[in-house]
């Protein structure tokens, strides 16, 4: 089986378009092919303009887009490193070629923060910052932080995050 999309090369998951291809000479994975036919028809309202437009995207984009693409993915790792491993009550998870970055949470070190949930919640109220809370990956006490946007928007996200956690720090 070649599993593919376009959410990690093309820095949309929002589009949620992939694909799987079967390879089964004999016909060895029928009950697979049956489940992944299933799969595919339960959601109703496919993004036919992204469909449309894949044969474009995917013969048709500039090999220089793949290399700045991967060149501002590695400065913004290296820049959400270096500010967000500054912040008191968090450690950096430093990410190895991903879109994301794990950052663990240390609640003993504020007065009023039990967890990543509680963490997350209160980021957003105060702050306007979204982050992805562990929990929902069965690690406590990380959460799961984008750093696709562009510097500016990381550099305002992590000054927002350090206030956060200057104002709930022991």
């Amino acid at each position: 089986m070649t599993v593919g999309g376009l959410a990690k090369r093309y820095l949309v998951p929002g589009w949620r378009v992939g694909w799987v291809l079967v390879h089964d000479r004999n016909e060895v994975l029928s009950a697979v092919r049956e489940g992944l036919i299933s799969l595919s028809q339960m959601i109703i309202g496919a993004n036919t303009v992204i469909q449309t437009a894949l044969p474009e995207i995917l013969h048709n984009t500039p090999e220089s887009f793949y290399e700045e693409t991967n060149k501002q993915m590695e400065e913004n790792a290296r820049l959400s490193s270096e500010i967000l491993s500054r912040i008191p009550g968090l450690r950096v998870i430093e990410p190895q070629g991903a879109m994301y970055m794990m950052i663990e949470i240390k609640p003993e070190e504020f007065k009023d923060i039990k967890d990543d949930v509680e963490f997350s919640e209160k980021l957003l109220g105060e702050e306007s910052v979204i982050i992805l809370p562990a929990q929902c990956f069965k690690l406590s006490n990380y959460a799961r932080l984008v750093i696709t946007a562009p510097k500016e928007r990381l550099i305002e996200a992590y000054e927002r995050i350090e206030t956060f956690c200057a104002n709930h720090h022991i």
